[in-house]
């Protein structure tokens, strides 16, 4: 009886399991003629990242080792012939047909890695933790170098990034030196500190290749940093191997003369009155201006360690040079030495875990509130520009409302984890849509009403037809074609159909059971005999119809209201609990030596929280000025309302979102990139609408669940066609192509359409 259970449950297996079959065999292949993956992985020390692979022909699977609760590394590929779905090598079982392996460096980033391919989470590419110094790439290491370090590079120094300094920075730095020389050799009192000014403004025109250095005394033990080797003085090794207990040590402190004198010159102090004052402010401003621009990070580092250090020396100490590698003074010690003022890696630096474009961004949350609650009268800033910052202060804080949820969820089981991304997955649009209606009702319009509907819309469209088409067209472009995990996805397609059509029900049924009314009618004929031409028609559920919308259609959008929030908690379930072995996570145990170092963790879970809930308050204040500024915009604005809602309001705050999702695409992990959208777009019908509903119960703001039937084609449109690409599990740049091409034609259909009534 057993042998035919097994022969009935393999001939229950569809084509979409037979081609992954097909494919996994053609990966086993590839594996023996290249030896383990794991090895491979380890071999070149790559940065682990996410990888998605299929198992070989007949690895066993067992179902308790895809509990993700308590992440361990278990091994990525499995032995042969121990499935208890299937026997002997005739046929994959469903359950053996794919499989997801993951590399992670510690437990929790293991746990957010695998809360990624789950349904219900926010997808999050940035670290949660902070990576051992010893693992980083060379790249990584080199971002966040302290200029200290002294490199005889192969190449020259000359460049076109370091040519782009002398045209920003170098000229005005030089000339701001040679202004204070002028003054100090005035003065004659700051003579010395004129020499060290004139010297330094010839440095700063052309810093690279040469370096400052600071004169100790002699029998000091001084270490010079090289690329790749150290030079130590003989004679200090060693004094540090030789035991000095009970005497005393005597002072070898860098310039012990110098220094205690240094406070006991007159030039000293009229060089802090005069000469730093105003080179402080100098080189502050370079290191704005050059941290702004986020790639000039290095000239940013230089210029505040001449502030906190070169300017407060003897000037005596300080010694500019360019070394050679025969060059090497045990006598003096390495203060600044920079060889490239511009790296386009630094798009990926970091502050305490935050990217860096996220901290810049946070002055424009200040900039936003004080104009916006300052000046109520526009005095300084218009309503267009209250707006625009506004808008643009909704990414840095959707940025750090992400990783905070992935902070909480990566440390947290996965019902907490769940909980949290459920409660304030959505709230960045719903601070939006819910200040807004607040808006429209206070001034008793509805064009703020059809605003958040076109965002909604705006919202759904972008997940399923913008991200997912961008991602695979980004990927494509790099791999010639990717596979993604099509029953995952196919859950995630079942939940947008439910989703949609829910939402969209309370349209359908207004479109079958209401009456149409037509307003503005003439008639060209001096008989009127021939036809009306109407200018408004629309559907009259309010007024004239009153007991339709009430007593049927009212109860309707209540119960959508109340099945949608059941189905995506079905979904969670679902996907996070009872059938989890549908995502097939493994936790590799392939992992860059080092890793086994306890974790620590950039934001801890109080610490996330606590940030969460600022983010939070600040974001529904930005919302607020973006409500309370858009009105005027509509005014004097020729597009339609419809456009710059389903654009502007609805694409801004997913931002962040699309940055992640187009870095798993580049990664060859196109899973996670469609998930994106997909959990977005989930969220916007079964959570945002069902809490829009809610709180118009509570607090009537005259939000009705009825959509244009531009709004409703659209979403179903795109949903079939979205669809329609998942059934294959492969993609390309193609199917990415034709995804955008269908969104920007949608997009032309909102921009030529005409606004909506009372707007």
């Amino acid at each position: 009886m057993s042998t035919e259970v097994d022969n009935a449950r393999r001939r229950r297996f569809t084509q979409d399991a037979l081609d992954l079959h097909r494919d996994s065999e053609h990966r086993a292949e590839t594996h023996q003629r290249r030896g383990s993956l794991c090895d491979k992985h380890c071999a070149f020390n790559i940065p682990p990242e996410l990888m998605d692979t299929h198992s070989p022909t007949g690895s066993h699977y067992h179902h308790h080792h895809h509990s993700l609760l308590t992440p361990r590394y278990l091994p990525a590929i499995s032995t042969p012939n121990q499935c208890h779905h299937c026997s002997g090598d005739a046929q994959l079982c469903e359950g053996c047909a794919i499989k997801t392996t993951i590399t992670a460096e510690n437990e929790v980033e293991a746990n957010k890695l695998a809360n990624n391919y789950k349904f219900g989470f926010k997808k999050w590419k940035s670290h949660v933790t902070a990576r051992p110094w010893e693992d980083r790439s060379d790249i990584v290491k080199e971002l966040h170098s302290d200029l200290k370090t002294l490199k005889f590079p192969d190449g020259s120094v000359f460049s076109f990034g370091n040519v782009i300094y002398i045209i920003l920075f170098g000229w005005w730095l030089c000339l701001a030196y040679l202004l204070v020389a002028f003054l100090m050799f005035l003065t004659i009192l700051g003579i010395p500190y004129g020499k060290l000014c004139w010297s330094l403004a010839g440095y700063f025109l052309w810093p690279f290749g040469k370096c400052i250095q600071k004169t100790v005394r002699p029998g000091r033990n001084v270490r010079f940093h090289f690329s790749k080797c150290e030079a130590i003085s003989e004679v200090d090794e060693a004094r540090e191997t030789t035991p000095l207990v009970g005497t005393k040590q005597p002072d070898i402190q860098d310039g012990t003369s110098s220094q205690s004198r240094y406070w006991c010159r007159p030039s000293t102090y009229l060089w802090l009155l005069l000469g730093f004052p105003f080179m402080f402010l100098i080189h502050s401003l370079a290191c704005i201006l050059s941290w702004i621009f986020v790639f000039t990070i290095p000239v940013t580092k230089m210029n505040a360690r001449t502030i906190g250090t070169v300017l407060l020396m003897p000037p005596e100490l300080v010694h500019i040079k360019k070394p050679k590698q025969t060059d090497v003074h045990m006598e003096t010690e390495m203060i600044l030495c920079c060889y490239h003022a511009f790296n386009l890696y630094y798009y990926k630096y970091t502050v305490d875990g935050i990217n860096v474009f996220a901290v810049n961004l946070l002055p424009v949350v200040v900039v936003a509130l004080a104009l916006g609650y300052a000046d109520k009268e526009n005095k300084y800033a218009s309503s267009y520009v209250k707006f625009t910052i506004s808008l643009l202060s909704i990414i840095p804080l959707s940025y750090y409302i992400g990783m905070a949820i992935a902070s909480i969820s990566a440390q947290s089981n996965f019902a907490v984890g769940a909980v949290v991304n459920a409660t304030f997955g959505s709230v960045i649009e719903l601070t939006f849509y819910i200040t807004a209606l607040i808006k429209g009702s206070q001034e008793k319009t509805k064009c703020y009403e059809e605003i958040v509907k076109s965002a909604l819309t705006g919202t759904l469209l972008g997940c399923v037809l913008f991200i997912p088409g961008l991602c695979m067209v980004i990927g494509g472009c790099k791999h010639q074609e990717q596979r993604f995990n099509s029953r995952s996805a196919g859950i995630s397609s079942a939940l947008l159909f439910i989703s949609v059509g829910g939402a969209f029900a309370p349209t359908l049924f207004s479109k079958a059971y209401g009456n149409i009314v037509c307003q503005d009618c003439s008639n060209t004929t001096e008989n009127a005999t021939g036809p009306f031409v109407c200018r408004d028609c629309h559907y009259d559920l309010t007024e004239n119809n009153y007991s339709l919308f009430h007593s049927h259609i009212e109860p309707l959008v209540y119960t959508v209201s109340i099945l949608l929030p059941a189905a995506y908690l079905v979904g969670l379930i679902f996907t996070l609990k009872t059938h989890s072995h549908i995502y097939d996570i493994h936790i590799s145990d392939c992992h860059v030596p080092g890793h086994h170092h306890s974790p620590v963790v950039y934001w801890a879970r109080w610490r996330a929280l606590i940030i969460l809930i600022f983010a939070t308050l600040l974001m529904s204040s930005c919302a607020d000025l973006v409500t309370e500024n858009i009105q005027p915009i509509f005014a004097n604005s020729s597009v339609s309302q419809y456009f710059i809602g389903v654009t502007v309001l609805a694409m801004v705050p997913e931002l962040p979102e699309i940055v992640n999702g187009i870095q798993f695409a580049l990664q060859n992990n196109i899973s996670l990139s469609i998930e994106v959208g997909n959990c977005i777009a989930v969220q916007v019908c079964m959570l945002q609408i069902p809490v829009l509903v809610l709180f118009n119960v509570f607090y009537p703001v005259g939000f009705v669940l009825l959509f244009s039937d531009l709004h409703l084609w659209a979403c179903i449109f795109s949903v079939i066609l979205i669809n329609y690409i998942f059934m294959d599990g492969k993609c390309d740049y193609f199917q990415g192509a034709a995804l955008v091409v269908v969104y920007l034609i949608l997009l032309a259909m909102y921009y030529f359409a005409p606004s909506p009534a009372g707007c």
